[in-house]
């Protein structure tokens, strides 16, 4: 991929706080005249330097184009802090299947297959019709 300076200009049009998930959740519009649309890459680095914010920080959901008109709409994400990589999803997998081992090695007795009924033949080598399906 290459990484060409893309000239926009953007314009926020809504900006909404939720500190449940501490992030801004952003919706801007991009003007790009003469370009085309910015990469998510280029996006991230414009909105970085906007928002007084690191690149790894930024989220970019969505980046639309309109048609016919040299403008997009994105739905961003800005980070207060970085995601923390859970080890503990790993860990929690690990133990989930080595308890899962340790139910199969505790099995009862295995269950033994059923007998199945012995076919009986006529006097002439033939078998009864009714039994015929059965086996």
């Amino acid at each position: 991929m290459h990484s060409t300076w893309v000239d926009m200009e953007i314009e926020i049009l809504e900006e909404k706080e939720n500190p449940f998930f501490e992030r801004k959740e952003v919706k801007v519009n991009i003007k790009h005249l003469d370009a085309p649309t910015p990469s998510k890459e280029e996006l991230k680095k414009e909105l970085a330097s906007k928002f007084s914010v690191d690149a790894s920080l930024i989220q970019i959901d969505y980046i639309f184009t309109k048609k016919g008109i040299a403008e997009s709409f994105a739905k961003v994400k800005v980070l207060k802090k970085k995601p923390e990589v859970k080890e503990e999803k790993k860990e929690a997998k690990e133990e989930k299947k080595q308890a899962e081992q340790e139910k199969v090695e505790a099995k009862p007795e295995e269950k033994k297959p059923e007998a199945k009924p012995e076919v009986k033949e006529k006097e002439g080598g033939e078998i009864p019709e009714a039994q015929a399906g059965e086996g």
